[in-house]
């Protein structure tokens, strides 16, 4: 990563931190969220567990539309910052307020292209993972664990995994290590080839011009484009954000054996994903 890249690591984080209510809407579609999930898992009915299951994906997609739309008007702010259009802090802090305005327009403006591309995104994440099962099957022992028990194990306090860990045998230790690391190679393999697939969606030069059954396909060749022709900047940027997440991770284990703590922990989760965001559109629209 070169120096010129590094920078964008600071300018996304001053971006964030001048304009926190781009994590706004994070915070309040988690909460709304948590309740439609809530009511999705009492349906017993089949076709009321359908309209909610539904309406659950309708309302990401439309929160994503939105969001980053606020994310993208959020880069262009500080744009115009730079070229020195607001004189005084107040008339920045208003501009910054009334990001929250932006969402509704982008969830107008861009709900189809996006609904779209989370489908296409979807299909196509579960197929690769079905393929890449069915190859490891082939390629990796077995571990012979029990998938609900391991489920348990992981979702479970730091003492409960550990006696669960310590029940397993050498070689069930070994192939369950060997699974993850081969699983973990290609979340990150797709992560990193879809990296700009959304804030190509939103490329000003072309987004009036295209269907929006075609979008996926078409912004998708555009990430590819971008990914290649910044291939060392990319690879920064995803192995910056890898490092980033995985301190997070280890803190909220620290964190939620305090309910202040885990609180704080939330915050901070809140403002990592609002700032990867920024980082990701920031760097693909600078460098695009």
């Amino acid at each position: 990563m070169s120096l010129n890249d590094k920078n964008f690591i600071q300018k996304a984080f001053d971006i964030t931190k001048e304009n926190i209510i781009l994590a706004q809407p994070l915070i309040i579609f988690m909460i709304v969220l948590s309740f439609t999930l809530a009511g999705l898992s009492m349906q017993a009915n089949r076709a009321a567990y359908m309209i909610f299951a539904v309406a659950n994906i309708l309302l990401c997609t439309a929160f994503f539309a939105g969001w980053f739309y606020m994310i993208k008007q959020g880069i262009y702010l500080d744009k115009r910052v730079q070229n020195g259009e607001y004189k005084k802090a107040e008339e920045r802090a208003a501009a910054s307020m009334a990001l929250g305005k932006e969402f509704f327009p982008g969830v107008g403006e861009y709900f189809l292209p996006v609904t779209m591309t989370l489908a296409v995104y979807t299909i196509v994440f579960l197929g690769i993972i079905f393929l890449f099962y069915k190859i490891g099957l082939n390629i990796l022992p077995h571990p012979h664990i029990d998938l609900n028990k391991f489920a348990e194990a992981v979702n479970s306090p730091p003492a409960e995994m550990q006696k669960y860990v310590y029940s397993l045998s050498i070689e069930q230790l070994r192939a369950l290590n060997l699974w993850m690391l081969y699983a973990g190679s290609v979340f990150c393999a797709v992560s990193f080839l879809t990296m700009f697939w959304f804030p190509a969606i939103f490329d000003k030069k072309t987004e009036k011009q295209e269907f929006f059954l075609l979008v996926p396909f078409l912004s998708f060749k555009r990430n590819l484009v971008f990914l290649f022709k910044n291939f060392l900047g990319s690879v920064g940027i995803m192995i910056f954000l890898f490092v980033l997440n995985t301190v997070l991770s280890v803190l909220s284990v620290i964190f939620n054996l305090n309910i202040i703590l885990a609180i704080a922990g939330l915050i901070i989760s809140f403002y990592f994903m609002t700032y990867a965001l920024v980082l990701i559109f920031l760097y693909y629209e600078e460098r695009k």
